[in-house]
């Protein structure tokens, strides 16, 4: 009698951690519905929005990509005005207003000294 009680009682904790353990993995991969309405998909005016809070800048082929990536992003996109994206090609991220590669000197002003 205290055999099948134990062995009960482990069945009983075994399908409690399989349960919590199939029910946490299946949250994280819950699949999204993105319903975009009234969006122009073959659009070519391009669209730059900024990724979170960083310095980093996203162009988009159109507004509806844009919307459709802040759907199935965790990290919310915010537009910017399309100067910020200078040098970056459509469907890439780079550095918000850069306007190449390497580092923007564009805030730069030379101090001019003049002698005698």
């Amino acid at each position: 009698m205290k055999n099948a009680l134990r062995l009960s009682a482990l069945l009983v904790i075994l399908s409690m951690a399989c349960g919590f353990f199939s029910s946490s993995s299946s949250s994280s991969s819950t699949p999204r519905i993105c319903l975009i309405q009234g969006c122009n998909w073959n659009s070519t005016v391009n669209t730059c929005a900024r990724f979170g809070s960083s310095n980093l800048c996203n162009r988009f082929r159109n507004s509806c990509a844009l919307r459709y990536a802040n759907c199935v992003s965790t990290t919310a996109y915010t537009t910017t005005s399309l100067s910020q994206c200078s040098g970056i090609t459509v469907g890439n991220r780079g550095r918000c207003g850069s306007t190449s590669s390497s580092s923007s000197s564009s805030n730069v002003v030379p101090i001019i000294i003049r002698r005698g």
